[in-house]
């Protein structure tokens, strides 16, 4: 079963398969795949499977790198703090943190600090979101 769910992603039947997901279906796939593929053994007993799982995870994340999959949490509601409101931005944008950062004329670790709570914003930063990238003053003031 499982190499059945696994066929669709394999170019060849070599010794070393690589895997390319193309589509919105396929990525759906592979992430249930990966799922069953870690649940098929308690205890972390899926030496078996490590491979097809290290490939699965692979192909996953640059899938996700090349789409930005939207974060689930902004996909079921508004953004409700600062951070989420950056990580919806990067998202409409299509882009990574550091790239936000560069954007915003910040380090990749300051933003980072900020978006896990670690850091405050200050007026600096506080005036690049606004100028940048439309942040509303009030919401900034208010979540900040």
């Amino acid at each position: 079963m499982i190499k059945s769910i696994l066929e669709p992603f394999n170019k060849s039947k070599r010794k070393e398969v690589t895997m390319k997901i193309r589509t919105v279906a396929q990525y759906e796939k592979a992430l249930l795949t990966i799922e069953s593929l870690m649940n098929a053994f308690p205890d972390g007993e899926n030496a078996a499977n490590d491979s097809k799982i290290a490939e699965l995870a692979k192909a996953i994340e640059e899938y996700e790198d090349r789409h930005a999959a939207m974060p689930m949490s902004l996909v079921i509601k508004n953004p409700e703090t600062l951070p989420d409101v950056i990580e919806l931005k990067m998202f409409e944008k299509q882009m990574k943190r550091k790239d936000m950062a560069k954007l915003l004329g910040i380090t990749d670790t300051r933003l980072s600090e900020v978006m896990h709570g670690k850091r405050k914003v200050n007026m600096e930063l506080a005036k690049r979101l606004y100028n940048t990238l439309g942040v509303d003053p009030r919401f900034i003031l208010e979540k900040s």
